[in-house]
């Protein structure tokens, strides 16, 4: 699963960068035709990113609640899993155990 989630991870940074790119050329755009100042160009700017910052940190946190609610579910399976396999283990180790003690009696006979 890591994969998926570099993949999300640099999408997300991607889709960050091209808006940060986006803005810039709005505001760029904007004081071309005069809507905005270079003195107000500053602060729009600041205010556009800021926003873009809300938003990453509200998709971060939904991605965080996602993830710890698919965890929370599959958390008893992979429990019931594990101890079944320890179980398992803990079967074969007697049973190896058993076999060593044949072993060291065909070896004395």
């Amino acid at each position: 699963m890591e994969p998926l989630f570099k993949k999300g991870f640099y999408a997300g940074l991607g889709l960050l960068i091209l808006t940060k790119e986006k803005a810039e050329e709005i505001v760029n755009d904007l004081v071309k035709r005069g809507e905005v100042s270079k003195g107000e160009s500053a602060q729009l700017m600041k205010d556009m990113m800021a926003k873009v910052d809300d938003r990453t940190k509200e998709g971060k946190e939904w991605v965080e609640k996602q993830v710890n609610d698919a965890v929370e579910k599959l958390r008893p399976k992979v429990l019931k899993q594990m101890d079944a396999l320890t179980e398992e283990v803990e079967k074969l180790g007697l049973e190896i155990k058993k076999l060593q003690k044949e072993i060291a009696k065909l070896k004395k006979q």
